[in-house]
C-alpha cells in the first residue's frame, strides 16, 4: 500500500471502531435499562426464600418419616418377641411389655409430629407455587414491556459481529507497528486517531493546513500528522 492507501485503510478502520464504540455504548444502556425492576427483584427474592423454606420443610418431613419407620420396625420386632412364646421369665416379660408400651407412646407422638410436618410442608409448597406464579407473571409482563429493547439488543449483537468480521479482514492487511500507533492515538484522542482533510483543513480541529503541509499530505511517502491536534491526516483523492 502507498501512503494514501494506508491512511484510507486507517480511516476506514476508525469508522468501524467508532461504530463499534457506539454499539457497545448502546448495548450498555440497554443492559442497564433491562435490569429487572424492583418488583421483579423483590418477587425473585421471595421465591428464592420460599424454595429454601420448602426444601428445609421437605427434609424435616423425611427425617420424621424415617424416625417413624424406625420406631415401627423396633415395635414390630418387640411385639414378635412378646407373642413368640420364647420369653418366659416374668421379669423379662414385664420389661418387654414396658418397652412395647414405651415404643407405642413414642410412635404415637411421632405420628403427630410427622402429620404436623406434612401439613407444614404442604403449606410451604403452596406458598412456593404462589410465589413462582407471581414471579412468572411479573417476568412475562416485564418481557412484553421491553420487547422492543430485547429485539434491538439482538440487532446490535448481529451488527457487532458483522463489524468485527470486517475489522479483522481490514487489520489483517496492516502492519502491526502501524496498528499499535493507531490504537495508541485512539486511546488519547477521544477515539479518533485519523482526521480527514476537508477544504484544506483538519476535519477534527479545523486548523487550516499551509500549502506545504497540504502538499506533504498529498505526496509524502510517510503518514503526516496535524501540527495542532497530532492526528494522522487522511487526504481523500476521490
Amino acid at each position: 500500500m502507498n501512503t494514501t492507501q494506508l491512511a484510507a485503510a486507517l480511516y476506514q478502520l476508525q469508522q468501524l471502531d467508532l461504530e463499534l464504540d457506539r454499539i457497545v455504548s448502546e448495548q450498555q444502556a440497554i443492559a442497564s435499562s433491562l435490569q429487572a425492576n424492583s418488583r421483579v427483584q423483590k418477587l425473585r427474592k421471595e421465591h428464592e426464600i420460599a424454595q429454601q423454606q420448602l426444601q428445609s420443610g421437605q427434609q424435616a418431613q423425611k427425617e420424621a418419616e424415617w424416625t417413624l419407620e424406625e420406631l415401627g420396625r423396633r415395635l414390630k420386632a418387640q411385639e414378635q418377641r412378646l407373642y413368640s412364646g420364647n420369653v418366659n421369665n416374668p421379669k423379662e416379660l414385664q420389661a418387654l411389655q414396658q418397652e412395647i408400651q414405651r415404643l407405642r407412646s413414642q410412635q404415637s407422638r411421632q405420628e403427630d409430629v410427622t402429620l404436623e410436618l406434612m401439613d407444614a410442608t404442604e403449606a410451604l409448597a403452596e406458598t412456593a407455587r404462589s410465589k413462582a406464579a407471581a414471579l412468572q407473571q411479573a417476568e412475562q409482563a416485564w418481557t412484553e414491556e421491553n420487547a422492543t429493547k430485547l429485539a434491538r439488543r439482538e440487532q446490535l449483537a448481529a451488527r457487532q459481529q458483522e463489524l468485527q468480521a470486517q475489522r479483522t479482514r481490514l487489520t489483517d492487511g496492516l502492519d502491526a507497528a502501524l496498528l499499535q500507533r493507531y490504537e495508541a492515538l485512539r486511546r488519547t484522542k477521544q477515539g479518533r486517531a485519523i482526521s480527514k482533510v476537508e477544504q484544506n483543513s483538519c476535519q477534527w480541529c479545523r486548523v487550516i493546513l499551509t500549502p506545504s503541509e497540504l502538499q506533504r499530505v498529498r505526496t509524502s511517502s510517510d503518514l503526516q500528522t496535524c501540527t495542532n491536534c497530532a492526528r494522522i491526516l487522511y487526504y481523500d483523492r476521490a
